[in-house]
């Protein structure tokens, strides 16, 4: 990679990864196919936890270290020693050079789950060692600047200064002072934040300079002397009612202003602000500090102060300290010159969306993705060039990212500003290109008609349970690519769960000790509530983030809360859309149309919900995904198969499954006891 400015590096970055790039590199470089074309691309599965949005910044920091991405002659040398390079890789390197494109959002933009936030277009061999220095510099400065924004949205026209230098590593601690001033922070305390990237400065003294003097007055007058009563003062260090009556008595009634480093904010405040105003210093500030975040903001919303101090929790990124974004393969070429394949990771709860994508975003806000590089009508692309055929383009200034970072967070929804603990605000969708010249939207929960039922896929019914199936799990991470191929053609996601109580049988439901389970009507001690055994199964929580994420409905239902219910429809509605509250909607409510039911096991629990739910008002037809499901007694799935059938219910398959006749379950499962067990109840 060339600069097409000066080079602001001050030396190679190319051991600033992991020892894995270069051994993936090595054996690419022995079988050739290290200068087969790839795609790789930066994206975040999920937002931190309770956040509504994520702020991209630290692209003006990653250009540089990317443009001295390049092993030295000693560094070829140590990385030989280690083993992580073989002699020819070595050769390799020795001419390296990045010519390929890197596109990303402008910094300071929004983003979401599964934003492509940039992408890298080049050889494998150019684009797989860059995947630890993209991560480093991106999930960190992000991580801050998505902190501060919601401290910025809370402070109002409070000003905000970042001070968190002396809680992280030196250089964390620049790019800290960085992002957060892209996120609207007016100013850091980190020196070198300023001389570096333009950061307005700010600070005055600490404790120390009122405790090396004999008084707080000769610490006072020392500093006034220096820098004139439009300085700050600190009143805390012994009382603050003394202090603030000696900062004005030091400095007049034009004191600049007073900061409270302790005690309860909010009341100190207020008698801070009543007793200025009484010796006459009402256009004095006052600015507080001590371990300030955007819920302590909160709180302080409506106190009298005019501006904040923030150190530990926005230089560590708040609870949150990594944006928890991944570098992903999405497309690749089999040999020189052949056209790219999409590839994708399937990986329960750790899955990507393949191919190389467009995105762009319609005036609402509205995401969208292409993957043949359109862009829909009305909507704009957002990815800028950083790099284009090997050529760096020039690093937008952090003084524009902030810019940009206001006016995006301007356009947020209420919603969507709000502190408290919710979900990811924007849906991103998935665009596919028709054959004429018309963009033709997948699917989307808005255009479908089916609701999708998927019962009790929890760690306790999959191997390794408390009642565990064998196929649980094959079960779980089945539906959850099922979900992944086929969410669109849903309106609705129905989850339940056993939610048994902790204390006694549950009506019978459990054997306890020293009775044994005849695993017809009793059965082992399962999926009690708070426990990890009544979680459902990971694959299904990644499944579910993604749901949520993509704006499907997601309804949750609970069952067997002291009884032994196996049907969903005695169970009661828990929440909706991933999580909010207890709802007071009646289940038939919330199931109508026309339903397909997956999940465990095939002969109770699927069963029996699926008679159940056809017998509601406003359900239509009922079919079973019979490769989706898994049983206790697979010895009589065919009884149980036709059992349904006469009910009028379909067992069936989806278009995924392994091909075995239509009408049959999966392959057979067994029960969680090695021995035999009597037949089920047909009506269960």
């Amino acid at each position: 990679m060339t600069s097409s400015a000066s080079r602001r590096g001050t030396g190679s970055t190319a051991l600033l990864t992991d020892m894995y790039e270069y051994t993936m590199l090595s054996s690419m470089v022995e079988d050739g196919s290290v200068h087969h074309e790839a795609v790789f691309e930066a994206f975040a599965r999920r937002l931190p936890e309770g956040r509504r949005f994520g702020l991209f910044a630290g692209i003006g920091r990653l250009l540089p270290l990317l443009e001295d991405f390049r092993p030295r002659e000693d560094e070829l040398e140590y990385l030989q020693e280690v083993g992580a390079i073989t002699p020819a890789t070595a050769e390799y390197l020795r001419t390296w050079s990045f010519s390929g494109t890197i596109t990303a959002l402008p910094e300071g933009s929004l983003y979401w789950p599964h934003t492509p936030l940039l992408t890298v277009h080049g050889t494998l061999g150019e684009c797989l060692l860059l995947e630890t220095i993209v991560l480093s510099v991106l999930n960190f400065d992000s991580a801050i600047a998505s902190a501060a924004a919601r401290m910025v949205i809370t402070a109002g026209e409070r000003p905000l200064i970042e001070m968190g230098s002396r809680r992280v590593h030196e250089e964390s601690a620049v790019a800290a002072a960085r992002a957060a001033w892209i996120a609207g922070f007016s100013a850091t305390s980190n020196l070198e934040a300023g001389r570096r990237f333009g950061v307005p400065v700010a600070g005055t003294a600490a404790h120390a300079a009122t405790l090396a003097r004999p008084t707080e007055r000769e610490a006072f007058a020392a500093q006034v002397a220096t820098y004139g009563a439009g300085t700050t003062l600190l009143v805390d260090t012994y009382d603050i009612e003394q202090g603030i009556r000696t900062a004005v008595e030091v400095a007049g009634e034009e004191l600049g202003a007073v900061r409270i480093d302790s005690g309860d904010l909010m009341s100190v405040s207020r008698a801070a602000r009543e007793q200025l105003d009484a010796l006459g210093a009402t256009r004095t500030r006052i600015t507080v500090t001590s371990d300030l975040d955007e819920y302590a903001l909160v709180h302080l919303a409506g106190a009298p102060i005019d501006g904040y101090g923030v150190g530990t929790r926005v230089a560590t990124g708040s609870d949150h300290p990594t944006a928890g974004m991944v570098y992903k393969l999405v497309a690749v070429g089999d040999g020189p010159g052949t056209s790219l394949r999409s590839v994708q990771k399937l990986s329960a709860d750790k899955g990507s969306t393949g191919g190389e994508k467009t995105v762009s975003r319609f005036p609402d806000g509205r995401e969208v993705f292409t993957l043949d590089g359109s862009i829909p009508d009305g909507a704009r692309p957002l990815h800028v060039d950083l790099v284009r055929d090997g050529i760096a383009a020039d690093v937008a200034s952090a003084e524009e990212a902030r810019r940009v970072a206001a006016s995006a967070l301007d356009s947020l929804p209420a919603r969507a500003r709000e502190i408290s603990e919710g979900q990811a605000y924007r849906v991103s969708e998935r665009w596919e290109t028709g054959t004429g010249s018309e963009d033709v939207r997948a699917r989307t929960p808005s255009d479908a008609t089916r609701t999708l039922v998927v019962v009790d896929v929890q760690n306790d019914f999959c191997e390794g349970g408390a009642l565990g199936l064998t196929g649980g799990n094959v079960v779980a991470e089945s539906i959850a690519a099922h979900l992944a191929e086929h969410a669109g053609e849903y309106r609705r996601i129905v989850f339940s769960r056993d939610w048994h109580l902790a204390e006694g049988d549950n009506g019978g439901h459990f054997a306890l000790a020293p009775e044994q389970p005849d695993f017809q009507d009793t059965w082992p001690v399962h999926c009690v509530q708070g426990t990890h055994g009544a979680e459902y199964h990971p694959a299904i929580l990644g499944a579910l983030e993604r749901l949520v994420g993509a704006g499907t409905e997601v309804v949750h239902v609970v069952k067997g809360e002291g009884r032994p219910d196996y049907s969903l429809t005695q169970g009661r509605a828990a929440g909706v859309d991933g999580g909010s509250p207890a709802v007071d909607d009646e289940l038939s409510s919330l199931v109508t149309g026309d339903l397909d039911v997956a999940g465990l096991a095939f002969d109770y629990c699927v069963a029996a919900s699926a008679r159940d739910l056809a017998a509601l008002p406003g359900v239509g037809s009922v079919r079973v995904l019979g490769d989706l499901t898994a049983a206790v007694h697979p010895e009589v799935d065919e009884e149980t198969a036709a059992a349904l059938t006469r009910d009028g219910i379909a067992v069936t398959r989806t278009s995924s499954g392994d091909g075995s006749a239509p009408g049959r379950p999966p392959a057979p499962a067994e029960a969680a006891p090695a021995e035999p067990a009597p037949a089920p109840r047909k009506d269960a």
